[in-house]
């Protein structure tokens, strides 16, 4: 691999835990990502709550970039995932995917049983890739999340069997 080539690869991502200190990230990240993205003092105060579990795609090399992350409230035997968020940019390569293996291999660890979550109706994205990993909706909140633009959509209960 020449110089100049190694400088445009695209970073390899590590699934691992994360802390507070990534809070500013996940911020930025869930801002990309959701109308109305939590603040870092948000992330701070989940990243530190003893009953969460956070993962994120972290880049090998010198930077650390964050890729994705995803935080869940652990209370077995449930847990609920509070939060996914991927890099724009990342979107559509599996990242997301391994990001949630990874995450729903480390709540089964921690002793969940049922794994829950809500998502909008109208992300197809995400939507595909909880029934890939066997999730099933369970119910439905009509207008429960609001767009910039004012636009209401339901939201999706989904439920997973470990």
């Amino acid at each position: 691999m020449t110089l100049l080539s190694s400088f445009f690869a695209k970073p390899a991502f590590v699934i691992e835990p994360i802390d507070a200190e990534r809070a500013e990230d996940c911020e930025r990240l869930h801002g990309a990502s959701f109308a109305f993205g939590w603040s870092k003092i948000d992330f701070e105060s989940y990243l530190t709550d003893p009953h969460v579990i956070a993962d994120g795609a972290v880049a090998e090399g010198r930077k650390g970039e964050l890729g994705g992350f995803v935080l869940s409230r652990l209370t077995p035997p449930d847990a609920e995932i509070l939060t996914f968020a991927v890099d724009p940019a990342r979107r559509g390569a599996g990242l997301g995917r391994r990001i949630l293996e990874k995450h729903l291999e480390n709540l089964e660890r921690g002793g969940a049983r049922l794994v829950f979550l809500e998502v909008a109706d109208d992300n197809e994205a995400a939507l595909k890739l909880y029934a890939r990993e066997g999730f099933k909706e369970i119910g439905r909140r009509e207008n429960y999340y609001r767009r910039a633009d004012g636009e209401r959509r339901a939201a999706i209960n989904l439920r997973l069997e470990m």
